[in-house]
């Protein structure tokens, strides 16, 4: 967990290094999984591939990233719930997208 202060407040940026396992890799299916799940969390989230970022709240965002199997992303939050949002993701991925 990287801690920034601002203005005297401590920003928690929690963030989680996964494989891309299932098959056919970050196509809309998984995307739009990923979308729902974020949109469940107050805290702002980015995912992360080859120093790629996209918004973890947009399925076209997540798209323009490309990802394939055998990946590694990185799942970035920051905010009040970021490290439950980084797990419920990074579980999800790890799940392989619940499609095998």
């Amino acid at each position: 967990m990287l801690e920034v202060s601002k203005n005297r407040k401590v920003i928690s940026v929690v963030q989680e290094e996964v494989e891309i396992t299932n098959k056919v890799g970050l196509h809309v299916r998984p995307a739009s999984i990923l979308v729902e799940i974020a949109r469940k969390f107050k805290s702002d989230i980015w995912i992360e591939r080859d120093g790629k970022e996209a918004n973890g709240k947009s399925v076209l965002s997540l798209l323009l990233l490309s990802g394939e199997k055998g990946n590694r992303i990185n799942i970035k939050a920051e905010g009040p719930d970021a490290a439950q949002a980084v797990k419920a993701l990074a579980k999800v991925v790890k799940d392989k997208f619940g499609e095998e």
